[in-house]
């Protein structure tokens, strides 16, 4: 990779700029270069291709402060380049064109000029590259990649042959010829050097010694084999293993896949297609070679199984991996397999930039990936409707589905064995009775609304009445046009249809069916809500107390640092609030004190943080401009965690928000009415849109809106191309939708999402979700309004009197 071309602006802040060359899978990086817009680096990039690999080069900026970002890519097709430079590529030199996409489509970035040598390959194997394919097979964990094309190879300055091979079964009646020489045990598959060979995805190269007529890697070790070694040794080999030991004077080798022979030269080696999910071991039948001693030697021992294997039906089993196996399946898109320099195997996923230790498996059938508007990440079941924060494996499946299914059984068991001695209701109820036992031919029955109603059988007919109890009641009849019903409870009313009313009164007796009123289940009132939340808060309350040592000078820093100091859980004890240079005991009027005094200062748009909601409205909003402050997000999250501290231990702030604000607390939608409260002008704007024709006045909008912030005006589009999309009659309210929620949420996203997180530290969001945005506002700032002279006419006296001079005092 020689130098760059850019087109981009002058950049001050000491950006550095880097090539990135990926091949097959394979990445390698070029060192960073500090030239703004013509950078040059001048390194040479090695990587393992075959005529029908494409090239990719991507040109990145390197930021200390934030990720690289991405300037241009060109891609480099070999098939092509080897047809136009007569099949060798030897110091051919490049001018790519960078290109880049975004909204507006494909856009030229610059040129980057690169060198291609070292690759020659025969006319055979362009000729019939159409005919080529590539089998990946999974050994133990590494890939190995074989050509099916005999005619695609690359030149070879030395022939070799297979010798007392072990051939693998093939899936079809078919012979796949080598075109390089691969000895792989246990491990990964290396390509003799003076091949040009494919190598496999995901998988990290190693660095082939010079002068080696034949490679191969033992237990993940480079090692070489040559002809004139005189001691060489074959260990045997594990399961899963491939075994190909290489002779230079061989002369024949035949492969017998399911009934299918072929012989083979000696420039050409024969071997059988790897199935991918199946690396077992076949015996067959080898013709004898020359070799030196020490290969002859190592040639006979392998025999023997060979030879054995038609009386022994146990060494003729072929062995083979399990189907479902791990290190057998393809990674998912996106992934990369890597060694780090102690030999460890580790995943990059290229589409978070994140790396793991674990091999990334496809999510099971029926799952789904998904992301919160929090930008977590969720999986969704759709088999059982569930959810769950971790990503699931078919082995946790698995687990799972058999945990379930004992479960399952378990409980059958155990219901059949308390089954023998359960009553049924029946006779439980008859037993139990103090009335007895009903009449012959009388059954009691309930129906869908818990209502006992009894059946006569003999009759034929049902009645609410007690057939034990009839006429036994000394009750006067109903008036006229009365009615005797049951609530859900089972509470008795009565209904007078004269009036169509109801009431729990009797009109017989005037006296109430019930003796405090009705029993409603849930009764949706704010003072009900309050009490269920106070009683989570107490029940999540935790032991002891935490002290927060301030000064009245510097109240907003040292609380800051304090409370983002402590663990969340920390903040739910008891505070015991102390004000410097006034030690006292905090029995609650000094927390309330601290609560007060701090949120006007926090709250106090003089630090930006925040800003008045309107002109005429006092209530306060995030302030777009609080990015100005390099740990304005910091803020927003203590700001969240002091909130939820007040509502969690009861206590009121000074100013409160904006009713949108409480409403995107709540997560409720936001509507165009909300907008009124906020910015009246801008809600009558979109009214005015609405209710009028927009294509009589020829207003000329878009699907694009202007903002200014601290001086700068920036373009936002409300939908995908939104700037070329003209504003009719048919997609205003369109419009008028995109642009309320755009005037909710311009500019504070990240200040909202940092002050939710240190809100739902403290106090979930789940437990606000029964009240509404106006009972939020009073939880947590009070009735700011009160009617003074409802409270001076309720007022209860003791040891004063309305004349008293103190209270005349008090009033004023």
């Amino acid at each position: 990779v020689s130098s760059a071309k850019l087109k981009r602006k002058k950049n001050w802040f000491g950006t550095t700029f880097y090539t990135e060359l990926t091949a097959d899978g394979e990445i390698k990086k070029t060192a960073k270069s500090s030239s703004s817009s013509n950078p040059k680096w001048d390194e040479q990039l090695t990587v393992n291709v075959t005529p029908q690999t494409t090239l990719e080069f991507r040109v990145w900026s390197h930021h200390t402060l934030k990720a690289d970002a991405l300037l241009g890519r060109a891609t480099v097709d070999l098939r092509q380049a080897l047809e136009i430079h007569n099949r060798k590529l030897e110091k051919v030199k490049e001018q790519l064109k960078l290109s880049l996409e975004n909204k507006s489509g494909m856009v030229q970035t610059g040129e980057l000029t690169v060198v291609l040598d070292g690759l020659v390959v025969e006319q055979e194997s362009l000729t019939d590259l159409s005919s080529s394919a590539t089998i990946e097979v999974q050994q133990n964990g590494e890939a190995v990649h074989e050509s099916r094309d005999a005619s695609a190879r690359s030149i070879s300055r030395s022939a070799c042959d297979i010798s007392n091979g072990i051939d693998n079964q093939v899936p079809s009646d078919s012979v796949v010829q080598n075109t390089f020489c691969i000895e792989a045990v246990n491990g990964d598959s290396t390509p003799s050097p003076t091949h040009v060979a494919a190598r496999p995805k995901n998988t990290p190269v190693p660095k082939p010694l010079a002068a080696q007529p034949v490679n191969s890697t033992v237990n993940g070790e480079l090692s070489s084999s040559a002809p004139e070694a005189g001691n060489s040794s074959v260990s045997e080999a594990p399961i899963g293993s491939v075994e190909a030991p290489m002779s230079s004077d061989c002369t024949d080798t035949t492969a017998e896949p399911q009934s299918t022979t072929e012989a083979a030269s000696c420039s050409e080696s024969h071997t059988s297609a790897l199935p991918v999910v199946s690396a077992g071991l076949e015996p067959t039948a080898a013709t004898d070679c020359a070799q030196p001693n020490a290969r002859n030697s190592v040639a006979a021992d392998a025999a023997k199984p060979r030879e054995s294997s038609s009386t022994s039906s146990a060494s003729a089993e072929p062995v083979r991996q399990q189907p479902g196996n791990a290190s057998t399946e393809p990674l998912p898109p996106g992934w990369e397999q890597r060694k780090d320099p102690h030999g460890r195997t580790y995943y990059v996923d290229h589409n978070t930039r994140t790396t793991t230790w674990e091999r990334p498996q496809p999510l099971p059938p029926g799952w789904e990936r998904r992301v919160d508007d929090r930008g977590r990440v969720y999986y969704v079941d759709h088999n059982t409707r569930t959810t769950t924060w971790q990503r699931p494996t078919m082995e946790s499946v698995r687990n799972f589905e058999q945990w379930q299914s004992q479960r399952n059984q378990l409980q059958g068991a155990m219901q059949q064995f308390n089954q023998r001695y359960l009553y049924s209701a029946s006779m439980l109820s008859a037993e139990n009775d103090p009335l007895g036992p009903l009449p012959p031919g009388w059954e009691r029955r309930v129906d869908s609304n818990d209502r006992v109603y009894f059946v006569n059988h003999n009759t034929k007919t049902t009645q609410w009445e007690d057939p034990r109890t009839q006429g036994l009641q000394n009750e006067d009849p109903l008036p006229e046009g009365w009615e005797i019903r049951y609530t859900r409870e089972g509470v008795r009313y009565f209904v007078d249809h004269n009036t169509r009313t109801t009431t729990f009164n009797d009109p017989r007796t005037g006296k109430s069916s019930v003796n405090k009123g009705p029993q409603i289940a849930y009764e949706r009132s704010f003072r009900w809500k309050l009490a269920h939340f106070r009683y989570l808060c107490q029940s999540n309350a935790l032991p002891s107390h935490v002290k927060i040592n301030v000064s009245r000078q510097t109240l907003f820093e040292d609380s800051f640092q304090q409370i983002m100091a402590l663990k969340p859980y920390d903040l739910r004890r008891r505070l015991y609030v102390i004000f410097r240079g006034e030690e006292g005991l905090d029995y609650g009027g000094l927390a309330r004190e601290w609560f007060f005094l701090l949120s006007h200062e926090v709250l106090n748009p003089m630090y930006c943080l925040f800003e008045y909601a309107g002109k005429s409205n006092y209530c306060l909003q995030i302030n777009p401009a609080s990015t100005i402050n390099p740990d304005h997000l910091s803020y927003f999250c203590f700001i969240g965690r002091f909130i939820a501290m007040a509502l969690f231990h009861g206590k009121f702030i000074d100013t409160g928000f904006s009713l949108p604000f409480y409403k995107r607390m709540l997560s409720k939608k936001l509507t165009i009415k909300d907008l009124e409260s906020i910015d009246t002008e801008f809600y009558n704007s979109l009214i005015w849109i609405r209710d009028n024709n927009i294509e009589e006045c020829n207003l000329e909008m878009y699907f694009c809106v202007d903002m200014e912030l601290l001086g700068k005006v920036t373009s936002h589009e409300l939908k995908s191309g939104g700037s070329n999309i003209l504003v009719t009659e048919e997609n205003k309210e369109e419009y008028i939708g995109l642009m309320a929620e755009w005037r909710f949420s311009r500019g504070v996203r990240e200040q909202t999402k940092a002050f939710l997180d240190g809100f739902n530290e403290v106090v979930p969001l789940q437990w606000l979700h029964y009240f509404d945005e106006k009972e939020l506002e009073v939880m947590l700032c009070g009735m700011q309004e009160v009617d003074l002279a409802d409270w001076q006419r309720n007022t209860v006296y003791r040891h004063y009197t309305r004349n008293s001079k103190q209270i005349i005092w008090f009033w004023q």
